[in-house]
């Protein structure tokens, strides 16, 4: 559907996916270093391989999003539009039951929108086991793949909002 001025889209905060690219070149050359490094053993160029393998991964993923269009949530009054890397998943606002902030540890604490889905989603019943282990995990069935450069528990809020008033809607589209 082409955007309505009602839609509000949120983009990934480039501020952030800046320090990951860097994050991520700075670990890139480190590997390289150690690969070129002639008094390196076999077992420190494997590590230095795979530490360019994983943060070069990074790096690319932190490229694709200043990709116009590549990453996005579009909010309009039928639902949520969620674009991550070009894969685009769109939610009605009553195949969600609440938002909320999804709390987990990586050796320091990570946080994101998390979400339940409401018994009339009509995927509810796949990937479940993913869902059990994410609701373990984080006390949700899933999450938004960022924030949006907003507080996580301000952005859920205003979703919950939201869902609310366009669940309850008299005129909602059916």
């Amino acid at each position: 559907m082409p955007p309505s001025t009602n839609d509000e889209i949120l983009r990934p905060r480039k501020v952030t996916w800046a320090l990951v690219l860097l994050i991520s070149a700075a670990f890139v050359s480190i590997g390289f270093l150690m690969v070129g490094d002639p008094g390196s053993s076999s077992r420190e160029r494997f590590w230095a391989y795979g530490g360019i393998v994983f943060f070069g991964l990074c790096a690319a993923v932190a490229l694709i999003q200043f990709i116009p269009g590549s990453s996005f949530l579009r909010i309009r009054s039928d639902g949520i539009t969620v674009r991550s890397m070009w894969r685009t998943t769109f939610y009605r606002w009553s195949d969600i039951e609440r938002f909320g902030v999804a709390e987990f540890s990586t050796g320091q604490r990570q946080r994101l929108v998390g979400l339940d889905f409401s018994a009339s989603y009509p995927h509810r019943d796949r990937a479940q086991t993913v869902k059990r282990i994410n609701r373990t995990l984080t006390g949700f069935e899933g999450a938004l793949p960022d924030n949006y450069g907003r507080d996580c528990a301000e952005l859920a809020a205003h979703l919950n909002q939201l869902r609310e008033r366009y669940v309850n809607s008299p005129a909602r589209a059916v």
